[in-house]
């Protein structure tokens, strides 16, 4: 019976890597066939098909979540097809721009086994810690957003037990200790700010993807000064606490190969912002897309870089890795999936409601929905709404209207900005619950105590850089 339920496991992981490969395959060569030849964008189609049935084929193992949202989107779009079927575009748009979350999410696993093995990142991160003690907390924080673009959500745990190390070896020592706590929401915070600037990040695909107007170059570079201002607001508004870590990490045998580390990494990272950025101008191709390119060329060489995973790696199945990287992702992709499809049906209600007209028109200022999203989504996620959702869902609902139309930097701003302090302000995400861990206290006291402070600061910088973008951008 084991061998059955293993072999049965190693089918499903290779049948999923199949699909994957056709559903990564289809969507770029369509985006990109599509200019050529109208003929290609069959191809769209056909990733489409194979990214629900990879959403069907994992269902039975996602979360609860994921299942409901999977089942309302049928519902959604059955009501939409029997009830208003000359909307039936805007669904099939939605559609094709769930495909594109759920590829993306995808090739996004597929780089996570390299990055995790990788001694080139460890010993970047600790290179962070080497800095003296009044310029520790700037290096944490702005080394995580750096780190994260590879290593995601990984960061915190990683530099939390950088931080416990060396530590440890500084009190063996009879030298005074780091302060672990502090270094280790230093890592949660620069984590969560890379969100809002971070190209082959969740939330930015998301809004780039949403907002039809909205040049990604651009915006980039605002949501990266955006995060730079909101980076050294927290560090200085937040001085007082980051001052406990008072002692000098006396460890300094780490600087040269950690400083070369850090500098491949960062390498690395500006390497790959550049090749999407030229991917997306080049081949008049979303983020999304020009990243499916960029993320599977990435892990697959890798490898070669560092000779240790390259050996570890050497015997394992690229279908099955593939469908491994699926599986990792399963409650996202079907998550954004479904969100994308019910979130144009609820778009669709709304304009039969005369409700999406009025956002933003002359009763109601742009600048209203615009700073609610900034406040509302956090709110949401405090309450234990997943972010995700409702950024989804408020992202096709406004970046196809008029405000998208007349603000799409505010709008993009207030969407990225509203999804990093979410995170931060929700005891359920993912990097609550590790800080908790690291720290050993519950995850809600993460958002709710001992990062209240930094939320609420970030909050009200995060305001008043929206009113600046929408008066003056």
């Amino acid at each position: 019976m084991l061998f059955t339920s293993s072999a049965y496991g190693l089918h499903l992981d290779r049948l999923c890597g199949i699909l994957a490969v056709v559903m990564i395959a289809g969507l770029v060569t369509g985006q990109i066939g599509a200019h050529i030849w109208a003929g290609f964008g069959a191809l769209t189609w056909l990733a489409a098909a194979a990214a629900v049935v990879l959403a069907l084929l994992r269902l039975g193992s996602v979360q609860r979540m994921a299942q409901i949202f999977a089942l309302l989107s049928v519902l959604v779009a059955l009501a939409i097809a029997l009830l208003r079927p000359e909307a039936l575009p805007h669904m099939q748009t939605a559609l094709f721009q769930g495909t594109a979350f759920s590829a993306f999410l995808t090739s996004l696993g597929l780089i996570r086994a390299p990055v995790r093995a990788s001694r080139l990142v460890a010993q970047a991160a600790a290179r962070l810690f080497a800095a003296s003690a009044n310029r520790r907390a700037g290096a944490v924080t702005f080394g995580a957003q750096g780190l994260s673009v590879l290593f995601n959500i990984g960061t915190i745990g990683m530099m939390s037990d950088i931080a416990e190390n060396h530590a440890r070896h500084a009190t063996e020592q009879g030298r005074p200790p780091i302060n672990t706590r502090v270094m280790t929401l230093c890592a949660l915070r620069g984590t969560v700010l890379s969100t809002i600037w971070n190209p082959i990040g969740v939330g930015f695909a998301i809004v780039t993807t949403a907002i039809p107007t909205l040049d990604p170059v651009a915006f980039l570079l605002l949501a990266l000064a955006s995060a730079f201002v909101i980076t050294c607001g927290t560090l200085w508004a937040l001085r007082k606490e980051t001052a406990a870590d008072h002692s000098p990490d006396p460890d300094r045998s780490t600087d040269l190969a950690g400083g070369r580390a850090l500098a491949v990494i960062l390498s690395v990272v500006l390497g790959l912002i550049i090749v999407t950025l030229v991917l997306h101008r080049l081949l008049e191709i979303s983020f999304l897309v020009a990243a499916c390119v960029v993320l599977p060329i990435l892990s697959w060489s890798w490898p070669f870089v560092e000779p240790e995973i390259r050996a570890a790696m050497k015997n394992s199945d690229p279908l099955g890795g593939l469908g491994k990287a699926s599986a990792s992702m399963a409650n996202e992709a079907t998550i954004f999936l479904a969100a994308a499809v019910i979130g144009a049906g609820v778009t669709v209600g709304f304009a039969l409601l005369g409700w999406g007209a009025g956002l933003g028109g002359e009763g109601v200022p742009a600048l209203v929905p615009i700073l609610g999203c900034l406040f509302l989504v956090p709110l949401a996620a405090a309450l234990l709404i997943p972010h995700s959702v409702v950024v989804v869902m408020i992202a096709q609902l406004l970046g196809a209207g008029p405000i998208g139309a007349a603000h799409p930097l505010a709008l993009g701003l207030s969407l990225c900005l509203a999804w990093a302090l979410a995170i931060s302000a929700s005891p359920i995400s993912a990097m609550s619950i590790i800080t908790g861990r690291q720290l050993g206290v519950p995850a809600a006291r993460i958002p709710f105590d001992l990062n209240r402070r930094f939320t609420l600061v970030a909050l009200g910088l995060a305001a008043a850089l929206l009113v600046v973008t929408y008066f003056w951008l």
